[in-house]
């Protein structure tokens, strides 16, 4: 806990202690090892054992970790931004709801023909840049591809890694970037 004098003379006390440098950041808990393995795995499964070993399980794989991570991106960037601002962290409340969102869209991309096309067609729109800067050539727009399979739904319970990883009290509070 800090002291900072205020104009009145008074001192205000704060709960966060104010960052000492450039990198320095509350938000951690991306850094966190659940959150790093989920990433990996995610990233190797999707570039290779998709590719080596096709099937049910490598479809699951991606779900899970892509379930476990992607809640705290908005979360973190919210988190960042209050804190450059010098504003408290996001309310629990913000955290439940990137999840809730991310859990309705998974039920709507797995179940529901038209948001399963909107997913396709978005998230290829996203990859364009990089598959153009990739080929030096100027490609078309095309979906990604996506197996629209409902027993993907079984990885649903993803949902609470990013809960306990940035809810838990014994989080650390400062991560150092670039140190």
């Amino acid at each position: 806990m800090t002291a900072n004098a205020t104009s009145g003379g008074a001192l205000a006390h704060r709960l966060e202690p104010a960052a000492s440098g450039p990198g320095e950041t509350r938000a951690g808990y991306p850094l966190h090892p659940l959150v790093i393995i989920a990433l990996l795995l995610w990233l190797v499964n999707d570039h290779l054992l998709k590719e080596v070993y096709p099937g049910w399980w490598t479809g699951k794989l991606s779900d899970i970790a892509g379930l476990a991570v992607f809640p705290l991106i908005p979360y973190a960037a919210a988190d960042l931004w209050r804190e450059r601002r010098g504003l408290p962290p996001p309310a629990a409340t913000t955290l439940l709801a990137w999840i809730a969102v991310t859990g309705l869209a998974m039920v709507a991309i797995k179940t529901f023909g038209p948001a399963a096309g909107a997913y396709r067609w978005g998230l290829g729109a996203v990859q364009w840049p990089l598959r153009v800067l990739r080929s030096w050539s100027l490609v078309g727009l095309r979906p990604v591809h996506l197996t629209q399979d409902p027993t993907d739904l079984l990885a649903l319970p993803a949902l609470l890694v990013p809960w306990c990883v940035a809810r838990a009290p014994s989080r650390p509070q400062r991560t150092r970037f670039g140190a």
